[in-house]
């Protein structure tokens, strides 16, 4: 019922805005070109994009919209984010990244993760338009895995624009799919964006709302012998998944506001808010499945299910002096968690409660050359936040620190099929980055390291001598500390041929509990040919993306609590996958064509990047988009 009221007002909105535009003084009638000696100024540089947080930070920054075809096939979310994710082998199913990484949130969490990369991904971008722009993208994946997008935004008058987003994931199953149209994942999302600006820029406004609800059927994974091989995780025929009739849920919904006044020169007063709600559910028609080792709520159907909500307000100042930003900020956040069957009055955790903040940001530009930034926030006790980063024409450098509370979920769970109560303490996190820049018009390489050091890690654990329960959360008492040396190189030949290479080698030095688990061996790679053909008008790019790491004991995966968590009893294949692609840009349109995992006309069998969860086949995919401008 919200998503129709909801679509119905942006459709009204996006018909105003048309209406409002098109009635503006002097404007022109109509979209059509005149005559063949007319010529249609409307495009990609008259439709500008810029984000909040560069207009936060006093940079404003105006960006042109991308549609070059360079990359254009690496539509999925693992690829769009260089291999660094690990999902359940299929667009829209439960993903984490593949290295740990320190959080900025410091207060309350709901724990459910597995579906943050969705979400996240989604960064509202604000738009300043000449005339109403609309893109269409539209992905016709091998095997019934399609992903579709829409964008329309408009100018309703020189300081005011809005406009909304619309992505659609339809992905059939690739592990025993018994017709076309038998959906693994199914997912909506939307958001509806518009900006402000007073004629004096005395004030300005920001408001995004958000929405997205996946749907996935769960499988459990592949049913194997003890005495299994990798290839039979990849038959097209009698071929077993645990479970049938599971589905697991992540619904969730935003509304963001920022506004600000000039209160002088260089200074600015400001208020942002932002309301935030998240449900997750799991349901199954047969909860006497063999998949489940445990029985806590004993019905004929189950359905679990723990909703989050959250409401931060922040005020402060901020201004920049000079060539150098500040801000600083008080906030209050409320936050609560209702667990579906928990009887929260006199519960050991807080389920409700207000969390003070305080914080700052800094930075400073130095022309082009040199760039450094800052950020801090306390909660008025032992958790806090610190990050900087510097970056400069030579090298590249960033720290980060965090004390953060533990997330709900690992402290205390009960569902159908899971149970416990920890009291776990804060978790602790150190991050320390760096590269050396060396650029040419030929060839460019970026030697770096990472430094990464846990304390008090909180993680998900797979115990099979248990009886009963066997994957159940943790807190180490120790460290986990990894280094990770890294080598970027990108190399042109003949003005056109490009070849690109990432390799990372890791080296846990100290790993408490065996929490960590990560390839020894990342390496990414491209061979690419790439040219601008007929006044720029039409340029393509052709070539091969290769990925491979060294075989580790891949996280596995629990569908009833949405956990992945660290196994010792699979140890995943070091299989290389290599896609050939095609990227064509003819003048406001691109097309691309990728066959995936080319490896596997010579293999019976390929990647596996969640153990029992088998990876794409060697598909052939099929994608365009198409901006319009007028």
């Amino acid at each position: 019922m919200f998503s129709r009221h909801f679509l119905t007002v942006l459709f009204v909105i996006a018909s105003l805005a048309v209406r409002a535009q098109d009635d503006e003084p002097g404007s022109r009638v109509g979209s059509s070109i005149i005559d063949d000696s007319t010529k249609n100024v409307y495009g990609p540089t008259t439709s500008l994009y810029f984000y909040e947080s560069d207009f936060f930070r006093n940079n404003f920054t105006l960006h042109t919209l991308d549609t070059a075809a360079w990359n254009f096939h690496r539509f999925n979310y693992v690829q769009r984010n260089n291999n660094f994710y690990q999902d359940l082998g299929n667009i829209g199913t439960a993903i984490r990244p593949v290295f740990t990484e320190v959080t900025e949130t410091i207060g309350a969490t709901p724990g459910f993760t597995a579906y943050d990369l969705y979400w996240n991904s989604e960064t509202v971008k604000y738009y300043n338009t000449k005339s109403p722009y609309a893109n269409v993208k539209w992905v016709l994946g091998g095997k019934g895995r399609s992903y579709a997008r829409f964008t329309f935004t408009r100018n309703i008058n020189p300081r005011w624009n809005a406009g909304f987003d619309y992505r659609i994931l339809q992905i059939d199953k690739i592990t025993a799919r018994r017709s076309k149209g038998d959906r693994t994942t199914k997912s909506n999302y939307f958001d509806f964006f518009t900006s402000f600006q007073s004629k004096d820029s005395l004030y300005s406004l920001f408001f995004n709302a958000r929405r997205d609800f996946i749907q996935v059927d769960e499988n459990g994974g592949v049913q194997t012998s003890e005495d299994f091989k990798f290839s039979d995780l990849f038959l097209t025929q009698n071929i077993q998944t645990w479970l049938t009739a599971a589905e697991s849920n992540d619904k969730r919904g935003a509304l963001h506001l920022f506004h600000q006044l000039n209160l002088a020169s260089g200074l600015q007063l400001y208020h942002t808010s932002d309301l935030y709600r998240q449900i997750n559910r799991f349901n199954d028609t047969d909860p006497t499945n063999d998949y489940y080792d445990f029985t806590v709520v004993d019905s004929a159907k189950t359905r679990d299910r723990t909703e989050f909500k959250s409401f931060r307000n922040e005020v402060g100042i901020k201004g920049s002096f000079f060539k150098a930003f500040y801000n600083g900020y008080a906030a209050v956040r409320q936050y609560s968690i209702d667990y579906k069957y928990i009887y929260e009055n006199n519960f050991f955790l807080d389920t409700k409660k207000v969390e003070p903040y305080v914080g700052g940001r800094i930075g400073l530009q130095v022309d082009s050359l040199v760039e450094v930034k800052g950020w801090a926030e306390w909660m008025l006790d032992d958790r806090y936040m610190v990050q900087g980063s510097i970056k400069t024409k030579w090298f590249e450098a960033a720290a980060k620190r965090s004390v953060s509370t533990p997330a709900f979920v690992p402290q205390a769970y009960r569902g159908s099929h899971d149970l416990w109560i920890n009291r776990f303490g804060n978790t602790e996190g150190t991050e320390l980055k760096g590269n050396l820049i060396y650029e040419s018009k030929r060839f460019s390489i970026y030697p770096g390291v990472r430094f990464s050091t846990f304390r008090n890690y909180i993680f998900f654990k797979e115990d099979t001598s248990a009886v009963g329960q066997k994957v159940l959360p943790y807190q180490t008492s120790g460290y986990q500390t990894w280094v990770s040396p890294e080598l970027n190189i990108s190399l042109t030949l003949f003005d056109h041929l490009t070849l690109k290479g990432q390799g990372i080698y890791t080296r846990i030095l100290e790993n408490s509990d065996d929490a960590m688990q990560f390839p020894e061996m990342f390496v990414n790679a491209q061979i690419a040919y790439a040219d601008i053909w007929f006044n720029g008008n039409f340029d393509f790019q052709a070539g091969i993306d290769a990925h491979w790491k060294s075989s580790y004991y891949a996280p596995g995966y629990d569908v009833t609590s949405q956990q992945f968590y660290t196994q010792k009893r699979y140890l995943t294949p070091s299989f290389p996958v290599i896609d050939i692609f095609l990227n064509v840009r003819i003048k406001h349109a691109r097309i691309f064509l990728k066959y995936n995992n080319s490896l596997m006309l010579f293999s019976n069998y390929g990647n596996v990047p969640t153990p029992f969860y088998p990876g794409i086949r060697n598909l052939v995919d099929f994608g365009f988009d198409w901006s319009f401008f007028d």
